[in-house]
């Protein structure tokens, strides 16, 4: 008689199971449904991310969402071996064009190109959420005329998930609404609040420890008196939160993006417009109320950086026994629109390192489709 692996005993077949990549586990569930069952134990998720946590580290390896031509792209991120440095794993999502992506401890928000629907998704689990992007007053301005802005945050103390969304009309910048949506009790309410801040479109938000953080400039000054800062929302109390100072001086139109360490750490890197040079910060302590930096690494102008401006949206990844920075972006140097996407890797004076990875064709650059990448840590958290 044959023994297959779906007949051996529970402990076993656990421990076979717990041993595939956690970035494979769909494929998994769909073999078996009692494979599907027990991928869903909590004993046993708990047992397979921590056996996965713990290879990531031995190969110090990190996994990465990218967002390319309206697709999600998974890649691991490694620098230390001879091994590419950016490595696909595949594409996460197929029959969907998604436009923005927020990554929030495990679970993705996605908001689609048609931008009828937001979805919630833990590419781990499988687990979604489908949620309709009709705005709670609709007596204000017609939605389809606004640029929406979406992260994903949770309830410290209830572990609640929740969605910020912030509007701008084009032709009016000084009109702006912020609703929340609870995934508990699957409703949008409009937040009483008047802003005292502008963002851009392109500038991508973070969720770090449930709260949400940009760079932001002040609305009256519009960059031009007052410097740059960092805003944070504050999802336990549906407030934002006093500014935060950044570690620099930067002003319109100077380059900041928003990254993080281990989804402990926030980072920054800075490019200012006359400059040119790179500065990467890192926080040491990080909340609604007080941040304190400690400044990572610079990189000169001088060899592979010459000339090279990088924009706010694309999103970057760092290496700090490297002390390294990979940068994800479009080739420069072209007299017509990007055809490529690129990551640039860039280490410190004198540390030798690939300066550029072809990441595929642009195939829809419409203005919408913006090339953007987070770090990506799988999960089993349900909401």
């Amino acid at each position: 008689m044959t023994t297959t692996i779906s007949n051996l005993p529970r402990d076993l077949v656990e421990e076979v199971i717990s041993r595939v990549p956690a970035t494979s586990m769909r494929k998994v569930r769909s073999t078996c449904k009692k494979w599907n069952t027990l991928s869903k134990d909590r004993s046993f998720t708990a047992k397979h991310l921590a056996k996965a946590a713990a290879a990531s580290t031995e190969k110090k390896e990190s996994l990465a969402i990218v967002l390319m031509n309206y697709s999600l792209h998974l890649m691991s991120v490694n620098l230390h071996n001879n091994n590419p440095p950016l490595s696909p794993e595949g594409k996460l999502i197929h029959q969907l064009e998604v436009t923005r992506v927020c990554h929030c401890e495990g679970l993705l928000l996605c908001t689609t190109r048609d931008y009828t629907s937001l979805v919630v998704w833990n590419p781990y689990s499988g687990q979604t959420r489908w949620i309709s992007v009709e705005p709670a007053y609709p007596t204000y301005l017609a939605h389809r005329l606004h640029l929406y802005g979406h992260v994903l945050g949770y309830n410290e103390g209830k572990r609640s998930h929740k969605i910020l969304r912030f509007a701008y009309a084009p032709s009016n910048l000084e009109q702006s609404v912020q609703e929340i949506y609870d995934l508990s009790t699957d409703s949008w309410r409009v937040l009483d609040d008047d802003p005292d801040w502008c963002l851009e479109y392109g500038n991508y938000g973070l969720s770090l420890k449930g709260n949400s953080y940009w760079y932001a400039m002040d609305k009256e000054s519009r960059g031009q008196g007052v410097p740059d800062f960092l805003l944070c929302f504050d999802f336990t109390n549906e407030r934002f939160a006093p500014r935060l100072p950044l570690p620099f001086t930067s002003w319109c139109p100077d380059s900041v993006s928003l990254s993080s360490v281990r989804g402990e750490q926030l980072v920054v890197l800075f490019q200012s417009s006359d400059m040119l040079d790179l500065e990467i910060w890192v926080t040491t302590e990080i909340g609604p109320e007080a941040v304190s930096w400690s400044k990572l690494l610079t990189l000169d102008t001088g060899g592979p950086l010459r000339g090279l401006e990088f924009g706010s949206g694309g999103g970057f990844f760092v290496d700090e026994e490297k002390r390294a920075v990979i940068v994800f972006d479009e080739e420069k140097h072209v007299k017509t629109r990007p055809t490529r996407h690129v990551a640039r890797i860039f280490g410190e004076v004198g540390y030798s390192l690939r300066e550029e990875v072809d990441l595929g064709e642009v195939t829809k650059d419409d203005g919408f489709s913006l090339l953007h990448a987070c770090s990506y840590v799988p999960s089993a958290v349900l909401f």
